[in-house]
């Protein structure tokens, strides 16, 4: 276990990791299932694994699973706007954005939903963040997690329509808003080519 604990990066662990610690058994396809059954490894999905609780020496980081179990992806949408402080709910479902297929896993450590995005929009606004010390996670900006989540949205056609979506539906703390990069935004429109976007990036300018 020394070794499996060492190697994880916030209790995670890829099948080559596990591998290379257990080389030294005869049969360690044996020794995993053993792990597995008796709770000192959770698989989260074939090849991906988490230390089991009792030898985590710091939190698992759900952010850093969601780069991990689908990609290409950066985490998104609501979860991203919780984590930012930018809506008052703390958002369960792990929310990111891929250029392949929509897709949910259903694991052990939680829930992770990951939804279709074209490459041109994929790529721009999109930050490598320092979680902790030792890793990175890929999460959209702020100002990009907002339009990922307001392009859902084709009914909403006029500024007070999208007032009533940004502080009535979604909650976003007005405050927040001050404190967007409007270059941004409006680079990140640009790709996006999208009426609802548009919108937003209008209102956004208004407001402040």
């Amino acid at each position: 276990m020394d070794c499996l604990i060492n190697n994880a990066i916030a209790g995670v662990l890829d099948y080559g990791q596990v591998m290379d610690c257990l080389k030294n058994y005869k049969a360690p396809h044996r020794k995993i299932t053993t792990m597995l059954a008796k709770g000192e490894l959770i698989r989260v999905k074939k090849g991906l694994y988490v230390l089991g609780e009792h030898y985590r020496t710091e939190p698992i980081c759900r952010e850093l699973l969601a780069n991990l179990i689908f990609g290409p992806s950066y985490i998104s949408q609501e979860f991203a706007l919780s984590f930012y402080g930018m809506i008052p709910e703390r958002v369960e479902l792990v929310t990111s954005m891929t250029t392949k297929r929509n897709k949910q896993f259903t694991t052990p450590v939680g829930n992770f939903q990951y939804t279709y995005i074209n490459t041109s929009r994929y790529t721009v606004g999109i930050d490598w963040l320092a979680v902790r010390k030792n890793f990175h996670i890929l999460i959209a900006s702020p100002e990009k997690a907002l339009i990922d989540t307001i392009s859902r949205y084709r009914d909403v056609t006029t500024q007070a329509d999208m007032l009533d979506l940004l502080f009535e539906d979604l909650r976003i703390d007005e405050s927040m808003l001050s404190h967007l990069d409007h270059d941004r935004c409006q680079k990140i429109a640009k790709n996006y080519r999208h009426p609802t976007v548009t919108l937003l990036v209008t209102t956004l300018q208004e407001l402040s």
